[in-house]
């Protein structure tokens, strides 16, 4: 067993506050790290599932980019529901599928969009 030490901002330990009672933090912490873990996608794998993406749309070239990124990953992304949120925020809905390596890649440059607020996804294994 190890002893790490993190800095938090206070809204996340706040959160880890409230996930830990009746329990002990280090157990909550090892535990969502194990989550992430399982998340992580394995080449060769094929994935399908949702693609989340939420962006300041008025930050300069955002909206362009995160098309132009889609379109680098034309054989994975296979539709795209916009929504828009507010008069500057949107959110965009990819549709994918995948080999695992590649639909990391199609996340990685979506995360490295400027405006992007963030990236998340729901992604099962297929066969």
């Amino acid at each position: 067993m190890r002893r790490v030490s993190v800095t938090l901002p206070d809204e996340v330990f706040a959160v880890l506050e409230e996930l830990s009672r009746g329990s002990n933090r280090s157990r909550v912490v090892a535990d969502a790290v194990m989550g992430l873990s399982s998340r992580r996608l394995r080449r060769g794998s094929r994935y399908a599932g949702a693609v989340v993406v939420y962006y300041d749309h008025s930050r300069g070239e955002t909206t362009k980019a995160l098309v132009e990124a889609q379109h680098r990953f034309l054989g994975e992304v296979r539709a795209t529901t916009h929504i828009h949120l507010t008069r500057e925020n949107c959110v965009d809905v990819l549709t994918v599928v995948g080999e695992g390596g590649e639909v990391e890649r199609l996340l990685e440059d979506l995360r490295r969009v400027s405006g992007v607020i963030t990236v998340q996804y729901a992604l099962v294994e297929i066969t």
